[in-house]
Parts: structure tokens; sequence; C-alpha cells
């Protein structure tokens, strides 16, 4: 019986009882019942299987026919190929989707870097997403011993984009610096740039991102929270926000409100200040207009030579000198200079201080328990069980207390030392310094008692205390950080 006999009309079995086909696929064998119904499990299995090898149906031959819906019976049963999968890409990062702006002119679309939706923070050399390769499928083989071969899945071309590498066998991609990781028409990019176009507001969220550089081209409104890795720009202003800067920052406006905290690990450049906020600085701030009532510390210099060029209110912590044009009002405002003491060594002081008001108070207490307790003892010829185990607690801790206190004072030393070595750094005044401000220059504090004009508040080494002097005819022309060069001076106060 040829093949295409069982493919169609099927050929008869076991007596003519049955005919046996095989569907178009190849993968099924059954049998139908060529006059009345008969059960294939009253007959012998044996020999139907064997009549059916003879037909050809040679793979898959089942232990007894299975019943099917249609009436007939399952006799064989083939192995059906294993397609092969597609290589697919597998997430290890999930990105943000972008694409490129279509100016329907060749060559001129171009991505706006600035629209480049939600910020995904990844570091430099992290693992983005890899290739998952195709799959060869898996051979089959139909009812008559035929193979069936598999379809294989299909590959696909990484296409990476700025900011990213891949790896030599194209299956890894991997950052190539810090910032935010975008799909851009399904190439994979890290931008270290990353755009508001607008304010910070309730449509934006809190912003924190990794890269180098953040431009915000509005405001930073009250109760959100801005931070990034490297530079920061603020082309408006700050109201009753935070903002962190792992580099630069500059804000082209106000920084305002006593809820505001402004932190850079480099220098600042800030419009005016005013109502209150806290502004900190590992390098020099530079404050383009006037400064009002603000909590500054600053590890370089203090700049407020241009526009208005007021500094008039606060507590400022100045770890370089200070530049003002007007230093403190008419009204007498008290405006708080410390000069010469980095944020992190005047922390210290701080620290040190409450520390030295309770640790020698503690062991000065310390001393006279045990001393009571050693006259009791002395008197009584010992001590209640009670008293003796209090005192040999007391005995135990002393040695440890005393050694906080020498290390304080090892520390105060210390402290004393470092601010010694700042001592020449100075406040610089180009117009008019008023009564209300008060300079402190290492160990020196003096309060400004009238009125003066273009003059140095500096410490004198000799007396060991806050002079003025008139300001040289080159500090006046630079209204910045004075050259190395010693110069004659006079009229010191």
């Amino acid at each position: 019986m040829s093949q295409n006999g069982i493919l169609k009309g099927g050929v008869q079995v076991y007596d003519d009882l049955f005919y046996l086909r095989v569907s178009r696929d190849r993968l099924q064998a059954t049998l139908h019942a060529a006059g009345e119904a008969v059960d294939p499990a009253s007959l012998d299995i044996d020999r139907l299987k064997q009549e059916a090898r003879n037909m050809g149906v040679v793979h898959g031959l089942l232990l007894a026919p299975e019943p099917l819906e249609d009436g007939s019976f399952l006799i064989a049963r083939g192995t059906p190929a294993v397609q092969g999968e597609n290589a697919h890409i597998k997430l290890h990062v999930r990105p943000s989707i972008a694409q490129t702006n279509r100016h329907g002119l060749p060559g001129q679309d171009r991505i706006d870097y600035r629209e480049l939706g939600n910020i995904v923070n990844v570091s430099s050399e992290q693992l983005l997403l890899e290739k998952i390769p195709l799959t060869e499928g898996t051979p089959g083989k139909d009812v008559m011993g035929g193979a069936i071969l598999p379809r294989q899945g299909k590959d696909l071309k990484i296409k990476p984009g700025p900011g990213v590498r891949m790896t030599d066998d194209e299956m890894q991609v991997y950052a190539t610096l810090n910032g935010k990781f975008v799909m851009v028409d399904g190439k994979p990019s890290v931008f270290g740039q990353h755009f508001v176009q607008g304010d910070v507001d309730m449509s934006v969220g809190n912003v924190t991102f990794n890269g180098e550089s953040l431009v915000i081209q509005g405001e930073v409104l009250p109760g959100f929270k801005v931070r990034c890795r490297g530079d920061v720009t603020i082309q408006r202003g700050i109201n009753n926000a935070e903002v962190l800067a792992g580099g630069r920052l500059e804000v082209q406006g106000s920084v305002v409100g006593d809820q505001t905290k402004v932190r850079a690990r480099g220098d600042m450049v800030l419009g005016f200040v005013e109502n209150g906020p806290m502004i900190e600085a590992i390098g020099g701030v530079a404050v383009k207009d006037f400064i009002v009532q603000a909590k500054l510390r600053a590890g370089g210099d203090l700049t407020v030579v241009e526009g208005n060029g007021t500094l008039v209110g606060g507590h400022y912590v100045v770890g370089g000198s200070v530049f003002a044009r007007n230093l403190g009002s008419d009204g007498e405002v008290l405006t708080e200079l410390n000069v010469g003491i980095s944020p992190g060594l005047e922390l210290r002081k701080e620290q040190l201080d409450a520390d030295l008001k309770v640790w020698p108070e503690k062991f000065n207490e310390l001393l006279k328990n045990i001393s009571a307790l050693q006259q009791m003892k002395k008197k009584e010829g010992k001590l209640p069980p009670d008293k003796e185990e209090l005192l040999k607690k007391l005995s135990a801790v002393l040695p440890k207390i005393a050694e906080k206190v020498n290390s304080l004072q090892e520390t105060e030393k210390e402290i004393e030392a470092e601010k010694e070595k700042l001592i020449s750094e100075a406040v610089y005044v180009y117009g008019k310094v008023y009564p209300g401000v008060l300079v402190k220059i290492g160990s020196a504090a003096r309060s400004i008692a009238a009125e003066e004009e273009g003059v140095v508040i500096h410490f004198d080494t000799e007396s060991r205390q806050i002079h003025l002097r008139k300001m040289t005819r080159e500090e006046r022309g630079q209204k910045g950080r004075p050259k190395k060069e010693k110069e004659a001076v006079t009229s010191d106060r």
C-alpha cells in the first residue's frame, strides 16, 4: 500500500474491520471502523500493532488504542519538533523609553535630550542588559519514522547608543558612565545630563540623578528635594526646598526660606539669598547680589561683591576669607562671621565644646563618690555588700572616664593648633561695615562698634587680637582674594 493511501482514505487492516489512516502532519495514526463499531481493546493488540507496522506506522505506537471524540481510535502518536526560540533581550535594569523627534528630512532626525522621560539611574560598568541567544530547536519524528526538522529561532542585533559598551561577543551591554539609562528607538543609551523643563513640582516630583550634570530651567518649589551626583544648575531659584549637589551648584535666581537646605561638594554661585536658608559648601560661595539672614558654612571664600553686594544678618562659618561690598546694616543687625575655620573643623569644635561640658563634670562627680565610699570604708572598717559592689563598679569605670577626658583635652589642643594655621584669613569690606557685625578669627573675637569704610578686618599675631586697617589700593581694585605679595599697611586699630 502506498503512503498516499494511508494518508488519504486509509488502508484496511485486521480482516478489513478497520481503516488505518495517518494525519496530514503524520503525527497521528488512527483506526476507523469499516462497518459496525468494534472495540479494538477486544482484539489482539500485538497483531493490530504489527499490521500497522506492516503498513509503515513504525514510531510512537501506543500500548493500547485511545478513543477519540469522533469515534475513531488513536493507535500511534508522533514526536513533534520543538521549534527554536528567537534571540531576545534580558533586562538587568528596566530603562525609560524615548523616541527621536522626526523631522521628515533624511539625516535630520535627532534626540531631544531634554525629553527623555523618567530617570533610571545607573553606575559606570553596571550591567544593563544581555542577549539571550536563539536556539536551534529539537528535531521530531512522525509516526512513519520520518524526521521532522525544527524551525531555527531568529537572531537579533543590539545597536548600542552613547554611554554604553558591548562585550566583544556582543552579548552584554554595560554603562560607561554614571547617568540615566534610556532606550532611544531601541538603542540602549546612558546620558550623563538631565534637564527639567520647568519647575520641580508635583508634575515632576523629587529629582535624584546619578549623572554629571542636572539643569532645572525653573524653580524648586516648597517641600521638594533635588539630589545630583554631579553639578546642578537651577535657572530660577530654590524656595523652601532641599538641593544636594555632588559637584558645583549654580542658582541663577533666589535661594529663600528658612526651610531651604542647600549643600554642594564643590563651589556655589548663588543669585541672592534671604529669609534664613541653610547653605553648606565644601568649596567657596559667591553671591551675585545680596545675602540676608542665612546660616552658611563654606570651606573656601565667601564673596558678595556684585550687584547690591550686601551681607547682613545670620551666621557664617568660612574656611577662607570674606569679601563683601557692604557688611551689616545701619540697623545694627547682628551679623556673625567666623573666618578661617573650615565647616568640618567648626563642627568638631562644637562637638568638643558639648563634650567638655559633660565629661569633666562626670569625672569629678565620680571622684567624689569614690572618695565618699572610701572614707566610709575607712571609718567603719567595711562597707555593706551593695556599697562595696558600687565602689568596685565606680573604680572600674574611673580609668575609662579619665581616658575620655584626656582625649578631649588632646583634641582641644589639636583644634586650637589647626585654627592657629588659619588666622591669616580676613574680612575685606570695600564699602561700609556697620555696628552689629561680630567677627571671629582664630581664638579672638571683635564686635564692630563704629561704622567704617574700605577696611580689612584681620588677626594681629603680635597682640593676638582682631584689628581693622585701611585697604591697600591693590586690594580695592581686586575685589576678591588678594595676591600673596606682602605690602606695608597702616592705621591698624
